[in-house]
């Protein structure tokens, strides 16, 4: 698939005051901030150059991914081969330049596709941006998800998460280069931190994941959402890690006929959401229905063990961040 015909050729270069394109020691070129970048900007909004969904012929796709590049207009195939191939010298040289750049059509799509300047997003295990495939739109956005301060540059994750030698050793794998990052490039004892903390994150996540413990003992599944909440922001993590534990914390309430919590829970996954997604994101648009109306979700109300209203979450719950102690606690049942 080429862009449609009221979106302009990608070309790879930046078309805004916010970042510049740079040469970056060690990484080649990257996106650099030219000034200070707020939490919930919106920096990219990027139609594909093309998509895997243009291929034809299964058995040599090689010969087919350069037909579809000398079918781009000249600018399309000078961004197209001016990407970084992150495999140099081994065959299949247009399949390794998709390899080292293409992003999916969202998480469960099989169809992959090529954006020139988001591709100029460089990796940190502790991003400072996160990119998202927008169906309505029909283009990929990046937004900053924290503050940015200028002539800091702009990355995204390639991998997510864990500890330090798990992720080089999948980046190396699969991306063909050594992670220097912020985070891997700490002093030895405050990496020896962070890895314990990612350890206990992925522990926690094993743990929220298992439904028959959610269903059989809530108040501990809920308190590890809590406890890996903490963990986040101990990390600096504000990524898509952040909605989706929300959202497992709605899922346990919901579950156990808890509006008033349900509520509350989806309306913060919507809010860090939006952050990483923007307004118009259909999944932002499904956690608004959610929030409005927690009994909508599909496995609503498998026990009745903390039946509320969701009347009643204003006067019970006065931010999730910060509950009020005791039994209006968001976190405590």
């Amino acid at each position: 698939m080429p862009p449609a015909k009221d979106n302009p050729v990608p070309t790879g270069l930046p078309d805004t005051d916010l970042f510049t394109l740079e040469s970056i020691p060690s990484k080649g070129k990257g996106l650099v901030a030219a000034k200070p970048i707020s939490a919930g900007t919106l920096l990219i909004s990027e139609p594909p150059l093309f998509t895997t969904a243009s291929l034809t012929d299964a058995d040599n796709i090689e010969k087919d991914l350069g037909r579809i590049i000398r079918g781009l207009p000249k600018e399309g195939q000078r961004a197209f081969l001016a990407l970084h191939n992150n495999f140099p010298g081994q065959p299949n040289p247009f399949s390794n330049i998709i390899r080292s750049n293409g992003y999916p059509l969202g998480p469960s799509s099989d169809v992959g596709a090529i954006f020139p300047l988001i591709a100029r997003l460089n990796h940190s295990c502790r991003p400072n941006a996160q990119h998202a495939w927008n169906e309505a739109l029909q283009r990929e956005t990046v937004y900053a998800v924290r503050d940015v301060a200028p002539g800091e540059e702009l990355t995204l994750s390639y991998h997510n998460g864990g500890p330090s030698a798990e992720r080089r050793a999948a980046l190396r794998q699969f991306f063909g280069f050594e992670c220097a990052c912020e985070l891997c490039a700490l002093p030895a004892n405050k990496l020896a931190r962070s890895d314990k903390h990612l350890r206990d994150a992925q522990a926690l996540d094993e743990r929220i994941g298992d439904s028959k413990r959610v269903k059989m003992q809530p108040e501990d599944a809920l308190n590890d959402c809590r406890e890996l909440l903490r963990v986040y922001e101990e990390e600096g993590i504000t990524d898509l890690r952040v909605p989706r534990l929300y959202y497992d914390a709605f899922q346990i309430c919901a579950m156990h006929s808890d509006a008033a919590r349900a509520s509350v829970f989806a309306e913060s996954a919507r809010i860090a959401r939006e952050l990483c997604e923007g307004p118009d994101s259909e999944e932002v648009a499904n956690l608004k229905k959610l929030e409005a109306k927690p009994s909508s979700f599909e496995n609503w109300g498998s026990t009745k063990r903390w039946k509320s209203e969701t009347k009643d979450a204003a006067e019970r719950y006065k931010n999730v961040e910060r509950p009020v102690g005791g039994k209006s606690s968001i976190w405590g049942a």
